[in-house]
Order: C-alpha cells, then sequence, then structure tokens
C-alpha cells in the first residue's frame, strides 16, 4: 500500500495566484459595506448608468474628492517648513521682549533711585549722562543682534534674565 504526502494548509502563493488568475502586482482592495439612503442610492445608480463606471469606483472617487476637499489639498511638509519659519520668529520676538524689559527695568531704577536725589546736572553731568546713555544703547543694540548679554553684578537684573 502506497501513501501519498498530503500538503496541510494553503497551497503555496504562485500556485494561488495560478488557480485564481490573479496579477501579482494588482494592489488589493479592502471591502467596506455602507448604508445609503434611497435617494442617494438612486442617484448613484443613475450616475454609474451614465457615466458606465462601477458604482464602487464612483464611491471611491467622491471619497476621495471629499478627503481632499476636507484636507484642503494641504502639502504638510510645507506647512511644517512654515511652522517651523512661524517658531523661529516667535522665539526672536521673545528674546526682544525680554531685551525690553531689561531696558525698562534699568530706565525705572535709574529714574526711581538716582534722579530723584540729584540736583540739576551741570555741563560735565549732562556729558556723562549722553556717554551712559550711548553705552546704555550700544549694549541694547548688542542684545538685538543676538549677542550674549554682558555680566552683571546687579541681582534684580540678573534675576530679571532668568526669567527669559
Amino acid at each position: 500500500m502506497t501513501v501519498k504526502a498530503r500538503q496541510v494548509g494553503p497551497a503555496p502563493l504562485e500556485t494561488r495566484l495560478a488557480y485564481k488568475q490573479i496579477d501579482p502586482m494588482k494592489t488589493f482592495k479592502t471591502r467596506h459595506q455602507l448604508f445609503l439612503s434611497e435617494e442617494l442610492s438612486k442617484r448613484l445608480a443613475q450616475r454609474a448608468k451614465v457615466t458606465g463606471k462601477a458604482k464602487s469606483e464612483i464611491l471611491v472617487e467622491a471619497l476621495d474628492a471629499w478627503f481632499n476637499r476636507r484636507d484642503g489639498g494641504v502639502n504638510f511638509e510645507a506647512l511644517e517648513v512654515r511652522a517651523t519659519g512661524i517658531e523661529r520668529r516667535i522665539e526672536a520676538l521673545g528674546r526682544k521682549q525680554s531685551i525690553f524689559w531689561e531696558a525698562l527695568a534699568r530706565m525705572l531704577r535709574h529714574q526711581l533711585a538716582l534722579a530723584t536725589v540729584l540736583p540739576k546736572p551741570d555741563d560735565a553731568g549732562r556729558a556723562a549722562a549722553a556717554r551712559q546713555f550711548e553705552n546704555f544703547i550700544d549694549q541694547m543694540a548688542e542684545m538685538l543682534s543676538g549677542k550674549e548679554a554682558l555680566p552683571t553684578d546687579d541681582p534684580l537684573i540678573d534675576k530679571l534674565r532668568k526669567l527669559h
């Protein structure tokens, strides 16, 4: 008595493809079931009849058009580039804002602590004030250009810098 070997499990892919006459390069689709109102069903049947297309093909085109319209045909890579640029500008504005607060704090301290107790300045005092103002403007310009602020021994200015 001769015993034949029997294959257990599905046949090899090549055999199944040959048996079903399926092109191995063809993409497979997922089946979806949906319920349409009678009105939509009639419109779909009419469109299929007029165009000669399959109902499923019309539904695929309609869904594709709907998704593209909802997404706005947006190129997400382009949006990411734009968002990165906006983020950089916001960071730059934040740096400039911190410089503004430091400048305001320095001017307020000067006005409240020094200028109120001093007598009216003479020519030498005004010249010294002009030099200090020029030094202040130079420091602010350097900070706005992106350079690090000069170290300070003032704990309040240091505290303000740490906030940003």
